[in-house]
């Protein structure tokens, strides 16, 4: 305690100083208010905070749903795409068989036809 102190004490024998303790009683007060307020922002920050971590758990999770639905059409695709890959060139070498079928007809027969076979690239 500092000798300031001690003196204003030692003036009012009977207990602090009416002043003081109204001012002291005051910023206590205050502060008390403060302190819940700030209590109260942390808490609506807090809770903000969850409610947007659950937002974006919530979109995240439908963009992982959406992302596994496309790479499974995705793979269905890609086996529908294999499957008429394999049919186009089954179907390009029937094609030339029967075109050769025809060019040995043709020297039999001694008849020229000409069919153009389509270049085609699986």
């Amino acid at each position: 305690m500092t000798s300031s102190q001690s003196l204003v004490k030692s003036d009012y024998e009977g207990g602090d100083p009416p002043q003081m303790d109204e001012t002291n009683m005051k910023r206590r007060a205050l502060n008390r208010e403060y302190a819940r307020q700030s209590r109260l922002r942390k808490h609506k920050r807090l809770e903000d905070l969850t409610n947007e971590v659950n937002m974006l758990q919530s979109a995240n999770k439908k963009l992982v749903e959406s992302i596994k639905a496309k790479e499974e059409a995705y793979a269905e695709t890609e086996v529908d795409n294999n499957i008429l890959r394999a049919q186009t060139v089954e179907l390009t070498d029937r094609l030339r068989f029967l075109h050769s079928i025809i060019q040995v007809a043709e020297k039999a027969k001694g008849l020229s036809v000409n069919v153009k076979i389509p270049n085609l690239k699986p």
